[in-house]
């Protein structure tokens, strides 16, 4: 499970080894603790995008976000769900070759690998929505991070 954490909704994605988009989604946060606590089965791992540090004033959001953060990882180890925290910058450098970008070149970058987003298409359950595209992303990285050996 990928996991792109927000404010109050958070962007989810569930894939395969085979990087096959299983289920896909922006939820209430409330509902995302819900589905890794009681969902049988739970999800296998946790791939969570974490918040980095770039030196600016952040406000609230950027607050509230860093306490969602920890109520994923408080309830990942209560359940005993294996997760990863991987910043935005680390996971996008893998997939589109540099750090910072925009969520369009993101978008860009994964319709390049996997193909289009129209109905029928693999990424589809992505459409329309920049969360549950950054949560496939963070997933994906950690899946070429597993496949290729690294350790994290």
């Amino acid at each position: 499970m990928g996991v792109d954490p927000g404010t109050t909704e958070t962007g989810y994605v569930v894939i395969d080894e085979g990087y096959a988009i299983l289920e896909a989604g922006k939820i209430p946060n409330e509902e995302l603790i819900a589905i890794i606590k009681n969902d049988l089965p739970s999800p296998d791992y946790v791939a969570l995008e974490s918040i980095g540090s770039y030196g600016m004033a952040v406000g609230r959001e950027v607050f509230q976000t860093c306490f969602f953060i920890g109520e994923v990882i408080r309830t990942c180890k209560d359940s005993g769900t294996p997760f990863t925290l991987y910043a935005r910058q680390e996971y996008t450098r893998r997939i589109c070759g540099v750090g910072k970008i925009s969520d369009s070149v993101l978008r860009q970058a994964l319709l390049l690998r996997f193909g289009g987003d129209r109905k029928g298409e693999p990424l589809h359950l992505l459409r329309g929505n920049s969360d549950k595209r950054s949560a496939f992303a963070v997933a994906v990285y950690h899946l070429d991070v597993l496949n290729s050996g690294g350790v994290r």
